[in-house]
């Protein structure tokens, strides 16, 4: 049995948020062999008793003790020491179950001993660590993985999976430049836990396809991209596009900055992607390259990743109104405060840049605002400059440019949406959105639900069932109607709380109001008769660009039309065409819900089923008599 030491530099100089993965497989390997392994970070005395000393660094600019490397029995490894991280380590260590339980003595000494708070070594604690792919092909200037040509599979999860952990963290370099990366996505989404990709993803990449798929995994935390450089700003605007098709999740962009220079263009350059990333309602995480500090911008550096790196900052507040509120919390009122007076030197140089950016702020920016979530889910193949090259656009299908059951179809299934028409900055901002909604009531109103099933039928099937959108209610009536009479008392929108305390409902206290207010303004956006506006964290739902025309007609008109648009839910889609071919389980389509939701859920699709079939609709009728509903 030998005596092993493994020593992480980065975490005895600089403390780090990461255990070190390449000491945790030695250590995995050693103590299987029967060695004795410890981790050093406080007694560096009598080096000569261990057989082995391993020391392992990341970052080059952690120092650490000459004294240890020369020791006779030490040996070195990553990008720390080596630009190309150095040697591999052996296929026998690589490959090993990494040692989770390394850390947990020096975890325990900070806790118990320093005081520090267990949170702060989460890291440490709760994720099974890895790589399922390695290597990148793009070998940027400032990356350290540029010792392969190309991405490729490296490792199955269950090398690295302690079933014990919370969630996943992969280290991957470019995952989806992996020819696997959909089994990589298989295997993840196999395991049942959360997962992230650390090291971020290749907006660049993106397909749709990927968007789809990586929109509806079980993803830990919010989802992380890169923005490095402007000149990739057309490229990154068309991936945002197609992403934001997909989810309304959290998105954040690495934006890099101080790299290839630290002047006011560069500073310039910054504000121009974060105006672009609060356009797709994404936040901005600075990257100040070291170099930064012998800029004379240097505090506008400093300040600019105050303000976007913490989100509820960046959320409400222009950057003039971050630094404004910091000199407003400044003790010496004689004096300016660092963040203030970084922000008027830079003015004073430069107000052409001021007078651009200072002031923009992520709720004018947000061409998103109210198109997303609850169960509002795009599905569309096509991003937004697709559709207008292709020339399915309203303005071509009010124009007559394709058939009437090619626009329904297209509706239906949303791959065209109208609420597209508020998208500030887009082609399609500028025309009549209520003439082209009101056309479009018409066309629904004037075709039977026959007419409207076989149009969907010969488009894509809206078929992405997911929890937010199997819609829930009490009273369909005030998910619909009742829901289209309250929302337009409030034309800047109205809360889930004040919805649920307007509708006659039985429910009595507060949080009950409000989700009885969630759940129907859920189904109304389902229809397309409102939508929810959720900056800020707090949703707001307003009358859909839809909506606003149908208020105009008739309640028996507006009935057959809304009756008509349950063909727009998701489930409702693909259990009817599912249920063409064959008798089908309703709850075999609810797999995702707990037993007590499918129950609860159950009654509501009937419901739903039972409208559709008052309509007397023959193929309608043909494929709910398929449907087992039980």
């Amino acid at each position: 049995m030998k005596k092993i030491a493994l020593v992480d530099a980065d975490l005895i100089d600089n403390g780090t948020r990461h255990p070190n993965l390449a000491l945790m497989k030695l250590s995995g390997y050693f103590k299987a062999r029967g060695d004795n392994v410890v981790l050093l970070y406080k007694d560096f005395r009598n080096l000569k008793q261990y057989d082995k000393i391993y020391v392992s660094k990341v970052f080059n600019y952690t120092k650490i003790s000459s004294k240890l490397l020369k020791s006779a029995n030490v040996s070195i490894g990553g990008t720390g020491f080596f630009e190309d991280g150095g040697e591999d380590l052996p296929d026998e260590i690589e490959h090993h179950m990494p040692d989770y339980e390394l850390y947990n003595e020096f975890v325990e000494y900070q806790v118990n001993t320093l005081g520090k708070k267990r949170i702060r070594y989460n890291d440490y604690l709760n994720y099974s660590i890895g790589f399922m792919s390695r290597g990148c092909f793009r070998k940027c200037s400032f990356c350290v993985n540029k010792k392969y040509d190309r991405a490729f599979r490296h490792a199955h999860l269950s090398e690295f999976l302690d079933e014990s952990k919370k969630a996943i963290y992969l280290w991957d370099d470019n995952f989806l430049a992996c020819s696997e990366w959909r089994e990589i996505l298989d295997e993840l989404e196999a395991s049942g836990k959360p997962f992230q990709f650390r090291q971020g993803i290749d907006i660049r990449l993106l397909t749709d396809e990927k968007a789809e798929r990586l929109s509806r995994v079980k993803y830990h935390g919010d989802f992380i991209f890169a923005f490095d450089h402007i000149e990739d700003a057309e490229l990154i605007s068309r991936k945002l596009e197609i992403w934001r098709r997909h989810t309304s999740k959290t998105t954040k962009l690495y934006v890099l900055c101080a790299y290839t220079s630290q002047d006011h263009v560069d500073i310039e350059n910054v504000f121009k992607r974060i105006k672009i990333l609060m356009k797709f309602g994404c936040i901005p995480y600075i990257m100040r390259y070291e170099s930064y500090n012998d800029s004379e911008y240097k505090g506008i550096y400093v300040q600019l990743a105050r303000w976007c790196n913490q989100p509820q900052f960046y959320k409400k507040k222009s950057f003039r109104e971050f630094c404004e509120a910091n000199q407003s919390y400044h003790s010496n009122k004689q004096t300016n405060c660092a963040a203030y007076q970084a922000m008027l030197d830079f003015e004073q140089k430069h107000p052409d840049i001021a007078k651009k950016y200072f002031d923009m702020k992520l709720e004018n920016e947000n061409i998103y605002i109210v198109s997303y979530g609850f169960g509002r889910k795009y599905s569309n193949k096509l991003s937004c400059h697709i559709c207008v090259e292709e020339q399915k656009t309203w303005v071509n299908a009010y124009n007559g440019l394709f058939s009437i059951n090619e626009v329904i179809g297209k509706y239906f299934t949303q791959e065209m949406d109208l609420q597209c028409l508020t998208y500030k900055g887009h082609k399609c901002y500028n025309i009549p959105k209520g003439k082209i909604a009101k056309w479009l009531c018409q066309i629904i109103l004037s075709h039977e639900l026959d007419d409207i099933w076989r149009s969907i039928l010969n488009s894509e099937i809206n078929d992405k069932i997911n929890q937010s959108n199997i819609p829930q209610f009490s009273k369909f009536s005030d998910g619909t109607i009742g829901a289209l009479k309250l929302i337009k008392q409030y034309p800047s929108g109205v809360g889930f709380a004040q919805l649920g305390k307007s509708f006659d409902c039985v429910a009595k206290n507060e949080i009950a109001r409000r989700k009885y207010g969630e759940n129907h303004a859920k189904l109304a956006t389902l229809l397309d008769l409102a939508v929810i506006n959720n900056v800020g964290n707090t949703a707001k739902i307003e009358l859909s660009v839809f909506a606003r025309s149908l208020y105009s007609f008739n309640e028996e008109d507006k009935n057959d039309i809304i009756t008509k648009l349950i063909l727009r839910i998701p489930i409702i889609q693909k259990i009817l065409h599912e249920a063409q071919k064959k008798k089908i389980k309703l709850t075999d389509y609810m797999s995702m819900l707990s037993k007590t939701t499918i129950t609860r859920r159950m009654s509501n699709i009937s419901i739903l089923l039972d409208k559709l079939k008052d309509c007397n609709s023959c193929d309608i009728l043909g494929c709910i008599d398929n449907i087992e509903r039980k």
